[in-house]
């Protein structure tokens, strides 16, 4: 295997033309394979896709999901040229399945213009305390130099270490990056401010030859990447809150951002390849949310502290909020073959984060229910699978009263099961080809006017102590557009009351921050203040003093729609399409609704969007004036 990693070293630095960087790491990655796979008396040529499952797994626990994704790229080429040289007839990596970032990707941590400000404060300031030991005079200028050229500049910290002197165009305000990422050359310009700091440094030294390193050790030598970040670190106790050099970069495009900068414009100047990667900044205090939000009618609104609204009990009238499925349940864990197929189809999704936690539970209940509807299939595993064995399984949950929107999703997860099971080679066709889903009818989404809104808002008594946090649950919901889940999961320190945002953690299309109207964040101080009387922690408790639950949300919201004598069904995802509705009938952008929403793309949006029937008779009235009258005059009304 030593002689195999050393032959395509060889390829990828003379044919492939690879950066020694990415040649050294693939070279390492390769080694530390090689010697898992002696462990287990395996070699390259008689590996299979479970072992390079569970490599990656092992490899990359405790670390980040972009590390295992560049793992499985350097796996996936490996193998490929492998079978280009005749060493295997087939390429186990390709079943590897890359990681969706989108759906963990948290939103970085981004300082004030304030705490930059402090920052560079405290770096001047060491630059002044210490004009009597003239031997850390450079140093200091230099660091300050390197901190004010990161955040001012937005280049990495790699492009820094690399710079010269002769990258630094003086009269025009410019600096040129030099194979930067992706061996890719960019024009950033950079204020007088910037290059002032950048003169006061190299006025400390002697040796100014163009090709000479902008920015030196104590050594005399040039810096690289992991000492900028240990620069950084020695400031971690004297800064108000700790910065790594490409947090620079995130605070730096953030701030550009939220000032008007133009997305695009800012997306070149970082040296983005693509948009969307520069589109992960607008989640952050995103302007135009917080424009789009000040015509929420919330602002309009003037609930009162009691209500006139007689609430009325009704648990024993409503219909329970979960179905009653009439299938028995599971007593006991499932025994056989295609269970042990579950549980590694299951083990290596979640290890592989294939999926969210959510969506294996969902998983895991659909595939339970197919083993126990195919006995002989439990038996012998899923390689006797028939289609017709499918095609009974889901007649029998249609007869048992299964909504068919669940049907779907049960034939989803079997889908992806079986396409598991081919690459795992348990089995060699697909009986799945043949069954496809019903195309869904979309249904008409309900949403509540805004009197009807009002009246629900108004039905909680806020003099008690329950009757103020559900008014700040209905609140909540209809301010921002929150799911119930994320709702249930907020915390008081993702809610910026200083600032007016509200951030959401792990949500369904990940981490996304959305603003707080003006007029609800009153109510919102005086329940933190006087209520919740905590710095961290949930942010809704239920009567036992935890957290409280999606479905407990979901009661009290038709609780209170019945005492507001509400006709339409109303849930927390009601309230979450009334948000929408009423912000596009005054005149919000639905792609900045979007955003709000947490929705990967206006598709998702479509179906909140509603308009008034009112409002669509004054647009179509607008026709008038195009239509030639009758007879006589037209009137003009």
């Amino acid at each position: 295997m030593e002689s195999i990693i050393e032959d395509y070293r060889e390829y990828q630095t003379i044919i492939r033309g690879y950066t020694p960087k990415v040649v050294k790491a693939t070279w390492r990655e390769l080694k530390k394979l090689a010697q898992y796979l002696e462990n287990l008396s395996i070699n390259f040529q008689n590996v299979q896709l479970v072992h390079l499952e569970n490599y990656c797994i092992e490899r990359t626990e405790s670390k980040s999901l972009g590390y295992r994704n560049v793992i499985i790229s350097q796996l996936r080429s490996f193998f490929n040229y492998l079978v280009q040289q005749e060493f295997r007839l087939e390429n186990p990596a390709r079943h590897l399945r890359y990681t969706n970032l989108d759906l963990y990707q948290s939103l970085p941590e981004i300082a004030s213009i304030e705490e930059i400000q402090d920052c560079l404060k405290e770096l001047k300031r060491q630059i002044d305390s210490c004009l009597s030991r003239r031997q850390f005079d450079p140093i200091r200028k230099r660091n300050l130099a390197l901190f004010a050229l990161l955040y001012a500049s937005g280049i990495r910290a790699g492009e820094a270490a690399n710079l010269q002197i002769r990258d630094i165009l003086w009269e025009e305000q410019v600096l040129i990056i030099r194979e930067g990422k992706g061996r890719k050359e960019r024009r950033v310009p950079v204020v007088n401010e910037i290059l002032e700091l950048l003169q006061i440094y190299l006025a400390t030294r002697n040796d100014l030859e163009p090709n000479a390193p902008l920015f030196l050790t104590w050594r005399k030598e040039a810096m690289d990447n992991n000492l900028i970040g240990a620069t950084f670190r020695k400031y971690h106790e004297m800064w108000e809150k700790s910065l790594r050099p490409h947090q620079l970069r995130h605070i730096c495009a953030s701030h550009l951002y939220q000032q008007g900068g133009n997305i695009v414009q800012i997306k070149d100047w970082l040296g983005h390849k693509r948009l969307t990667t520069t589109l992960h900044y607008t989640r952050i205090q995103n302007p135009e949310i917080e424009a789009t939000l000040e015509s929420h009618p919330i602002n309009e609104m003037s609930c009162s502290s009691k209500p006139k609204l007689e609430i009325v009990n009704v648990s024993s009238q409503n219909k329970p909020l979960r179905r009653k499925y009439t299938m028995t349940p599971i007593a006991e864990p499932l025994t056989g073959k295609l269970a042990e197929q579950i549980q590694e189809f299951l083990r290596t999704a979640e290890g592989m984060k294939k999926y969210s936690k959510g969506t294996l539970k969902e998983f895991r209940f659909s595939l339970t229910r197919f083993a126990v509807g195919c006995p002989h299939c439990l038996e012998k595993g899923i390689e006797v699978l028939r289609a017709v064995d499918i095609i009974r399984w889901l007649s029998a949950r249609r007869q048992a009263g299964i909504s068919p929107c669940t049907i779907d999703k049960n034939l989803s997860h079997l889908r992806s099961f079986m396409a598991y099971a081919i690459d795992r080679g348990w089995r060699t066709e697909n009986p799945m080809e043949a069954l496809k889903m019903v195309p869904k009818q979309p249904k008409e989404q309900t949403y509540l006017t805004e009197e009807e809104m009002l009246r629900i808002l108004s039905a909680p008594d806020r003099s008690t102590n329950q009757g103020f946090t559900d008014f700040i649950t209905l609140l909540v919901l209809y301010a921002t557009g929150l799911r119930v889940g994320e709702l249930s999961a907020l915390n008081i320190e993702d809610v910026d009351l200083k600032e007016g945002w509200i951030h959401v953690r792990e949500g369904k299309s990940g981490d996304r921050q959305t603003a707080i109207p003006k007029a609800a964040i009153g109510d919102l101080k005086k329940y933190v203040g006087l209520y919740r009387k905590a710095k961290s922690g949930p942010f809704l408790l239920n009567q036992k003093g935890t957290r409280i639950k999606p479905w407990t949300i979901t009661r009290r919201i038709r609780k209170y729609s019945e005492a507001a004598h509400i006709e339409k069904p109303v849930s927390p995802h009601t309230i979450r399409h009334t948000f929408t509705a009423h912000l596009i009938q005054r005149g919000g952008r639905v792609e900045v609704i979007a955003k709000a929403l947490g929705h990967k793309s206006l598709k998702e949006t479509t179906p909140y969007a509603h308009a008034d029937f009112e409002d669509i008779r004054k647009a179509v009235s607008l026709l008038r004036r195009n239509i030639p009258p009758v007879s006589g005059e037209k009137k003009h009304e």
